[in-house]
């Protein structure tokens, strides 16, 4: 549930999939989706550091070496895998406080 940012005393094992749902963008069909797959081995160190921060932890992944060895580095950046004019909006929304620009054609 958690991978980053987030230290819960209590938690003392972690059990890891592997899998995680990320957003992509595909430019030929013009369509984002929601999909799983394979985290980054960034990703599993992060996920396995949740356990143990506080005491003992134990870190269960639920897929093979050989998986792990497979799994790339680290996960191309968001920016990279979704639309950029979605990006230009959220950036426009965070600049004008909230409020559209008038510029992005939205009332």
């Amino acid at each position: 549930i958690a991978e980053t940012s987030l230290t819960i005393d209590d938690i003392v094992y972690v059990v890891d999939t592997g899998i995680h749902k990320s957003r992509n963008y595909d430019p030929l069909t013009n369509i984002s989706s929601l999909l799983p797959q394979y985290i980054s081995k960034a990703s599993a160190l992060q996920r396995c550091g949740r356990a143990g921060r506080c005491r003992e932890g134990v870190c269960f992944r639920m897929y093979s070496d050989e998986r792990y060895k497979s799994l790339e580095d680290d996960q191309l950046p968001e920016m990279q895998r979704i639309p950029l004019e979605e990006i230009c909006l959220q950036v426009s929304m965070i600049i004008e406080g909230g409020k559209a620009n008038k510029s992005w054609g939205i009332s």
